[in-house]
């Protein structure tokens, strides 16, 4: 009877010898999301993470890592590109956390991944979102923008430099100047157009306004 039991003694010893992670479904982390104009904050909260991967492009982030007898694994499809030389990501005893740089500095992406679909996995993470930098920045696209419009150039495209205009570095103005010449030119192109309806008003004559009295006094009789 010994020697029959043997077999099945063998085969529960084998059962127990298979990893606990042999056949666990790889999962999604949680993955938590902030921004200023010209940086990314994404944090996944796994504690003890072991063989993690990473890899940074310039359109996407891909990690996979185990942790807690649980594989994690996802690919972010941005919104737009990073400069991935730029960015950099840090792995403690509690997270994954990554500050990827953006490929320009822009107003704040109104969303994280490129499409459209929302997820439960994916969060705002409330203490990463800087509202004022976001504000500030958007000021200055709008401002960059109907400049360009008012100058008659693709608000896409640097305005070319004019020549002798010196090189980088070299008697570059600062931002405040560069301000107010912008806010210069738009007065002036503001006051040419005013300029330009004026001449084309008809002007008023005398006879035209005591017509018009006239006309009301009879409108009040």
């Amino acid at each position: 009877m010994g020697a029959m039991a043997r077999p099945w003694l063998l085969l529960l010893a084998a059962a127990v010898a298979v990893p606990a992670s042999a056949g666990v479904e790889t999962k999604i982390p949680v993955v938590k999301w902030g921004q200023k104009a010209d940086r990314l904050y994404i944090t996944m909260p796994l504690p003890d993470i072991e063989e993690p991967q990473v890899q940074i492009e310039e359109g996407s982030l891909f990690f996979a890592a185990h942790s807690r007898g649980q594989d994690y694994e996802v690919t972010l499809t941005m919104l737009r590109g990073i400069n991935k030389t730029e960015s950099k990501y840090t792995i403690n005893q509690w997270s994954a956390s990554f500050e990827l740089t953006k490929l320009r500095l822009e107003p704040c992406w109104k969303r994280l991944l490129k499409e459209k679909t929302t997820y439960s996995w994916l969060k705002k993470d409330h203490e990463r979102l800087y509202e004022s930098d976001c504000q500030h920045a958007k000021e200055m696209w709008r401002d960059a923008y109907f400049t360009a419009k008012l100058e008659g150039r693709s608000p896409n495209v640097e305005p070319a430099k004019e020549e002798g205009e010196k090189e980088e570095g070299e008697g570059k103005a600062s931002p405040k100047d560069d301000f107010d010449e912008k806010k210069k030119r738009e007065r002036e192109a503001f006051e040419k157009k005013i300029a330009e309806f004026r001449k084309k008003a008809v002007p008023r004559t005398k006879k035209d306004k005591k017509g018009r009295r006239r006309a009301k006094k009879s409108q009040e009789l």
